[in-house]
């Protein structure tokens, strides 16, 4: 289905999140192409909107499947007033925004994981991605988001079949792509001005209650190191926090967590 691009813009006129709206039909990637704009000087709320990615990137580098017609690829560049290492609580705040959006319309079985994973029951439904952008000085915080909206489970790669889903498989109908584009912005919009006139700490209370990994066994993967422990929740930096079963408990900030089967 054509993505009416004029018809978004309109109804972002005034806000905060997409007032200044890139929509093209193809783009390697579409962090890629905020990054430009965002060492060109792109204001905060640029969004870059594609219906299809040739070269669309999850975190570590992995491929993000980006057919044409019936998902959602978008990135956001956003300028706040944080040190780089912060920059990871953006991205446990884009994970509460989007639960929210997919829960108005899918209210059932909507989580999140550590870091950037958004599921309906355990699969994996939108990835996260955020980047930092550097030019003369000033710096911008690139939030590239991959929502599965109407693919059917046969036209997943046959690797992700079993771990990932849609919004069509969970409702069993099609669903507006701008309507969803229109509903992240507007809840982006509320959880980064929650975050920057309150700080990350409602933002941390709503992935808790978003998220089911609290209490389970979890295997965390970084740069060839595991790390196994049951989740004790996140702290006030986003970090997750694994008890090790003997009175210690580590703080993990990066890695892919998985959670392990009892």
């Amino acid at each position: 289905m054509q993505f009416d691009a004029k018809a978004l813009q309109s109804r972002l006129t005034g806000r905060k999140m997409g007032w200044l709206l890139h929509y093209r039909e193809t783009v390697d990637s579409t962090n890629r192409f905020a990054m430009g704009l965002a060492r060109e000087g792109a204001p905060e709320g640029t969004v870059v909107l594609a219906d299809r990615q040739t070269a669309g990137m999850g975190r570590l580098n992995r491929a993000w499947q980006s057919p044409p017609g019936c998902n959602l690829y978008l990135s956001v560049i956003l300028r706040p007033a944080v040190a780089p290492p912060e920059a990871s609580r953006i991205t446990l705040l884009t994970g509460v925004a989007v639960a929210e959006a997919i829960a108005s319309i899918c209210p059932a079985g909507v989580g999140i994981k550590w870091p950037n994973d958004v599921q309906i029951r355990g699969r994996k439904v939108c990835g996260i991605l955020t980047e930092m952008a550097t030019a003369g000085g000033s710096r911008a915080v690139i939030i590239g988001i991959g929502l599965n909206v109407n693919i059917k489970r046969e036209n997943f790669n046959p690797g992700h079949r079993d771990t990932a889903t849609s919004l069509w498989e969970e409702t069993g109908r099609e669903h507006s792509r701008e309507d969803m584009a229109f509903l992240l912005c507007e809840r982006l919009e509320r959880w980064y001005e929650t975050f920057l006139h309150a700080g990350f700490a409602p933002v941390r209370e709503e992935w808790l209650a978003r998220s089911d990994m609290a209490g389970k066994r979890v295997r965390v993967l970084f740069r060839g190191e595991v790390q196994e422990g049951v989740v004790e929740g996140i702290d006030r930096d986003g970090a997750l926090l694994l008890a090790d079963g003997q009175g210690d408990v580590r703080r993990i900030t990066a890695g892919d967590a998985t959670i392990m089967k009892e």
